[in-house]
């Protein structure tokens, strides 16, 4: 089965940003919304300063906080690692992008849902790369199937130099002057995704189950009294024809 994963070598990103339009012009983005993110990263003091590139987009989480929130269950896991999001059962509520530990979503006020990199799965499954890392101009950037030994990322990550980002599907190796703190925490759990499903949720389902059941308790009181109304009417009825 296939499991993807991405791999990212920022020791030869160019900080192009060729991955950012390529991006933008796949999913008919404004120039201002960005699903692929560079920074640029200054190390040192003058005059001995160096300065590297850092990329970062959704990591598609192995338990992604913002599936565990969503009300309607428009964003979810696929089987094979991408996080994707249903726009026809998105209803804007932007709670997933409370939960989202990594500020990777943003919201569509013109048609009130929330978006994010996809992982280009559409184009995976018909045999085609990320549009990102086919416009890549040194070769930075790489998508693999983790569950396929043969596949060429596996002697990527493999390298002593590569960090994994805990609970995520990427990876990445920094140049040599920058440490670990310029890349993405691991993954941890935000207090939204912990309010939601230990708080906000319980409290909604009680609710919602109250809410249903005095609705059926009104509608069975109402139905007895236009049946006691009906009876009553009936029986001055025959009343008076007697």
């Amino acid at each position: 089965m296939t499991r993807y994963a991405y791999f990212v070598d920022l020791s030869l990103c160019a900080g192009c940003e060729a991955c950012t339009v390529a991006c933008q012009a796949l999913n008919g983005l404004d120039w201002n919304i960005r699903y692929t993110k560079v920074d640029r990263m200054v190390v040192g003091t003058y005059p001995n300063v160096k300065s590297s590139f850092v990329t970062t987009q959704c990591l598609h989480c192995d338990d992604p906080p913002c599936a565990a929130v969503c009300p309607t269950g428009a964003t979810y896991k696929t089987a094979d690692g991408p996080v994707k999001i249903d726009d026809e059962n998105c209803i804007g509520c932007q709670y997933c992008m409370t939960a989202c530990p990594y500020e990777a979503r943003t919201y569509d006020a013109a048609a009130d849902v929330v978006r994010k990199c996809s992982f280009c799965h559409d184009r995976l499954g018909a045999g085609e790369r990320p549009a990102c890392e086919q416009t890549c101009l040194t070769g930075a950037r790489m998508v693999g199937d983790l569950d396929d030994p043969t596949d060429p990322i596996h002697q990527q990550i493999s390298a002593p130099d590569v960090i994994h980002i805990e609970g995520t599907s990427f990876y990445y190796r920094l140049p040599e002057h920058l440490d670990r703190a310029a890349l993405p925490a691991d993954f941890k759990p935000s207090v939204a995704t912990f309010a939601w499903q230990s708080i906000v949720q319980p409290v909604g389902q009680i609710l919602m189950g109250s809410t249903v059941a005095a609705l059926l308790l009104s509608l069975a009181v109402n139905a007895f009294r236009n049946r006691g109304k009906e009876g009553a009417q009936d029986g001055n009825g025959q009343g008076e024809r007697t």
